[in-house]
């Protein structure tokens, strides 16, 4: 009779360890998606400050170039103006890209955010789940076992044994 309790006990360990191993299965994903989320992120915001190292030398030398010339060759100084203002153009849509791509980082994370909470309220349920499917058969097998022990008590104990009644309700004494 305890090496069936025995039995379940280790089969609910068990359960209860798989369930833990697959926890820690699910934690160590999280971690490695929010690894390769936070390099991707970092790759972006690298590249764009080295296009802005690049850009903004540029922008300064192109200015200086302007008021070189511009005394000399006036009509050198309208192109290089429509030069520049076609580099603050490309400026322009470069911090547009990097806050397309910051938005775009932002809906990912929340997205991988909303994958994670919903795998891990999914692992939740399973918990609830397994624990339900293992504690009522559990218990009713302890019911069992309880009255099948009951009943075989009964049958081994002695039952007292009482005097015959006499005919003429005396107890025989005296007679």
């Amino acid at each position: 009779m305890t090496s069936n309790t025995e039995t379940i006990l280790i089969i609910f360990v068990a359960l209860t360890g798989v369930a833990v191993l697959l926890q820690a299965c699910v934690l160590l994903a999280i971690y490695v998606s929010l690894r390769k989320t936070a390099k991707s992120a970092k790759s972006a915001i690298e590249s764009a400050e080295d296009l802005k190292a690049t850009l903004l030398p540029m922008v300064h030398s192109t200015r200086d170039l302007v008021e070189r010339i511009s005394p000399q060759v006036i009509t050198l100084s309208t192109d290089l103006a429509e030069l520049t203002a076609s580099l603050k153009k490309e400026t322009r849509g470069v911090s547009i890209s990097a806050a397309e791509i910051m938005e775009r980082i932002s809906h990912q994370t929340e997205r991988l955010d909303a994958m994670l909470t919903n795998g891990l309220n999914a692992v939740d349920r399973a918990g609830v789940v397994v624990e339900a499917a293992v504690t009522a058969p559990v218990r009713q097998v302890n019911g069992i076992l309880a009255a099948i022990k009951a009943v075989v008590e009964t049958y081994r104990s002695e039952v007292p044994r009482r005097k015959p009644n006499s005919p003429n309700g005396q107890d025989g004494a005296g007679i």
